[in-house]
């Protein structure tokens, strides 16, 4: 097995260069983890390369299609090749799509959210977690979404495999306590990024969360002083 060089705990972070991504891959790196990352062809180019310039050795990407068996599996036997060992996965990457009643819905676009939402969170689960309980433990943090729980109307595919985010969580937790393995979701309100402001210029940006406070929570939760919170779906609206 091939191992990285440096030491310190493992995770798995899915949609790590995103906008979201980059503040909670960095989180982990000043924590003292390592952090292998799920590239998606639709980052920006070269999203890493400030991370693992700051962090030489510390930060690993991969470009995988994580709503497949072969990608997810991928996932987890490299970083375990470059790792050495899981402590934890963020899963962070998924899509939003809206604007239609369930009845208007078109077929294609519900299963393309539950493949991206909720199918990859399923497959990298099926994969991580022998790991995990090799390993000894472990914890998988999902990031939902407060459509999760209200305000839903128009935007039933993507509510709805978020919600089976919860769930999915609340499995897990439930199936693998015994083990050392624990699972946790959080649930975002609107994430203030450039995209975001972008998209609503006319919006209170005040009231929405920073992607820096959403990943300070991401990393309480998949770190050893959670150890306490297991299946729990942590709201994290800012002031919204």
């Amino acid at each position: 097995m091939t191992t990285s060089a440096a030491a310190g705990p493992v995770a798995f972070i899915s949609g790590g260069a995103g906008n979201l991504g980059r503040a909670v891959t960095r989180a982990f790196l000043e924590a003292g983890w390592r952090a292998a990352v799920a590239l998606h062809h639709t980052d920006v180019k070269g999203a890493l390369d400030p991370l693992q310039a700051e962090f030489p050795g510390r930060v690993q990407g991969y470009l995988l299609d994580l709503t497949t068996w072969r990608g997810a599996e991928a996932a987890v036997r490299q970083t375990m090749e470059w790792g050495g060992r899981l402590d934890a996965v963020a899963h962070l990457m998924g899509g939003w799509a809206g604007g239609a009643r369930v009845a208007e819905t078109e077929v294609e676009l519900w299963e393309r959210m539950m493949d991206v939402n909720l199918k990859s969170a399923y497959l990298l689960s099926r994969a991580s977690i022998p790991r995990m309980v090799e390993g000894g433990g472990g914890s998988l943090v999902f990031v939902s979404s407060r459509a999760a729980r209200t305000g839903r109307s128009g935007m039933g595919a993507y509510a709805v495999s978020k919600a089976g985010l919860l769930v999915l969580a609340e499995t897990i937790a439930e199936e693998y306590r015994a083990e050392g393995v624990r699972a946790n979701a959080v649930l975002p309100g609107t994430i203030d990024t450039p995209a975001n402001r972008a998209g609503m210029p006319n919006a209170d940006h005040a009231s929405w969360t920073a992607p820096e406070e959403i990943a300070s929570t991401i990393l309480f939760l998949a770190s050893p002083a959670s150890s306490a919170v297991n299946g729990a779906a942590v709201p994290v609206y800012g002031r919204s």
